[in-house]
């Protein structure tokens, strides 16, 4: 995968709003960020602790705009009984990408990726404690210098952007995210449970 920049928007809060623009302030001297990507699926019983990990990770930086942490949920589990609602198949591509550029055996969940580079099971804090950590010590080679999003219900949501810094190659990413999905299982390895998902991508 190439280098990557994600720009993330919360559906919750544009459908409260209903219309908005709003703007991005960039980053002085292009400061680390890191980028969790938690591939999961609701019928995976091995999953929900990781959901609760990137969940606590998401109140745990709160208060800092360095770290992006988003679920994908793969669709290769809907097969076992219980289809998760979020699943995509463009996402179980989306992993297998990086089991091509990562040089892994298969595909396997939960699995986090932290900035494309590091990847380890998903309920292992101490791996994404770790991958975090030395994430935030590397400065990002390119950033957005302008940045502007305009919203109106029921339209293509409007981006102007500029960048910055060394943006060759750079692909941007565009990621529409349920920020909190709450979701009763009937059928599959997770049947009984209520789950609770974050930063959804849809």
């Amino acid at each position: 995968m190439k280098r990557s920049a994600i720009i993330i928007l919360g559906i919750s809060t544009m459908l409260l709003f209903g219309g908005m623009t709003s703007s991005y302030k960039p980053y002085m001297a292009f400061e680390p960020v890191a980028v969790i990507e938690l591939f999961s699926s609701q019928g995976c019983s091995s999953c929900p602790p990781a959901d609760e990990l990137l969940s606590r990770t998401i109140a745990a930086s709160k208060n800092t705009s360095k770290v992006f942490a988003l679920s994908f949920h793969v669709d290769y589990w809907n097969r076992l009984g219980w289809k998760d609602p979020f699943s995509d198949k463009q996402f179980s591509e989306r992993q297998n990408a990086y089991s091509t550029k990562l040089k892994l055996n298969s595909n396997y969940t939960p699995q986090m990726v932290v900035n494309g580079t590091k990847e380890f099971i998903g309920s292992d804090e101490a791996k994404l404690t770790a991958a975090l950590k030395e994430s935030l010590k590397e400065n990002t080679q390119a950033g957005f210098k302008k940045l502007e999003l305009s919203y109106t219900e029921n339209a293509v949501p409007k981006i102007i952007f500029e960048l910055t810094g060394n943006y060759k190659d750079c692909v941007i990413n565009l990621a529409l995210v349920s920020v909190k999905e709450t979701t009763h299982i009937k059928r599959g390895e997770n049947s009984g449970l209520t789950l609770i998902n974050e930063n959804v991508v849809r």
